[in-house]
């Protein structure tokens, strides 16, 4: 049983509040797990998603630190389904409810072959292909 949510996500950072049940951890806070320091230039293209392998409605996992209400942390790969955005030529990806989190969608650009950007957030974020190894 989950606890109750209070959604934060809208300020770039998923929370989690309320009473875990006997013996549940909950998380508190989920973060990039990607070297922040990597962001692409301001006007270099992305990657097509083709060049990636992908396509609008394929599923990638990305990399988040996700810190629990116990004080531990932990990086987890977390799935979600690409999706086209709002914008033309912008992407989605529709986060899964996972880890104690509710589905959640993010605006995200390819940086490259292992690395997105969260827009909002305006951090990368390792990101990888379903049951792919870490490498």
């Amino acid at each position: 049983v989950r606890a109750r949510e209070q959604n934060t996500s809208a300020i770039g950072t998923l929370h989690q509040c309320g009473m875990a049940t006997a013996g549940e951890e909950q998380p508190a806070h989920a973060a990039p797990t990607a070297d922040e320091s990597t962001l692409p230039a301001p006007d270099a293209p992305p990657p097509s998603l083709s060049d990636l392998g992908l396509a609008v409605g394929a599923e990638v996992e990305v990399s988040w630190e996700v810190e629990l209400t116990d004080g531990s942390s932990g990086s987890v790969w977390w799935s979600g389904l690409l999706e086209a955005g709002v914008e033309p030529g912008s992407l989605q990806l529709k986060y899964a409810a996972a880890h104690g989190f509710e589905e959640e969608t993010r605006a995200v650009r390819f940086v490259d072959s292992t690395l997105l950007m969260d827009t909002a957030l305006q951090e990368t974020l390792s990101w990888r292909m379903p049951g792919e190894e870490e490498g």
